[in-house]
């Protein structure tokens, strides 16, 4: 009788185990989809930037609150897209955590608030991809030959940014 009661309790627990990895598997957002879902987001909101690889977390609980960053290559640039769940349903929010600036509207920044004509560098990729409070540095050629560095920092993931210094170029 003793070895029956064995049985029995092992069946129990083996059917309990096998039961508990669907239902974990169900508590977590599927990460293909959820792949597909940060990319389509970021192509919606960068059309120029083709996406061409969406690297999520494995494990992303469908629990409301829960974060978790996915890295997006979208052309020769690297994006971080904060994912966070809104329900158990899988509804998730997608916010990227960098500003990504044209560069033509940065220099454009600089030249409308220089005091003499200029021409502006901020080197050679088309976009300046920052996170807020990280500063960069772009280059004012004036006609008269001379030189200055303009270091600015990104306000916010929206693309604001504030001159800070601007220093004669070395």
């Amino acid at each position: 009788m003793p070895a029956r009661l064995l049985a029995a309790l092992a069946v129990v627990l083996l059917g309990g185990l096998a039961t508990a990895t669907p239902a974990a598997a169900a508590d977590l957002l599927d990460r293909k989809k959820l792949a597909k879902q940060v990319g389509a987001a970021v192509a919606a909101n960068y059309p120029d930037l083709p996406v061409s690889r969406v690297r999520c977390p494995k494990k992303v609980k469908a629990r409301p609150g829960v974060r978790a960053a996915c890295a997006v290559t979208a052309g020769t640039y690297r994006l971080e897209m904060l994912v966070t769940v809104n329900d158990k349903k899988g509804n998730v929010t997608i916010a990227s955590t960098q500003a990504v600036i044209p560069k033509a509207s940065v220099e454009g920044l600089i030249a409308a608030n220089a005091t003499l004509p200029t021409t502006i560098d901020c080197g050679p990729d088309a976009y300046v991809v920052r996170r807020p409070g990280e500063t960069f540095t772009c280059t004012a050629a004036f006609g008269d030959g001379s030189r200055q560095v303009v270091t600015l920092t990104t306000g916010d993931v929206a693309g604001n940014v504030t001159i800070t210094t601007v220093a004669p170029a070395q």
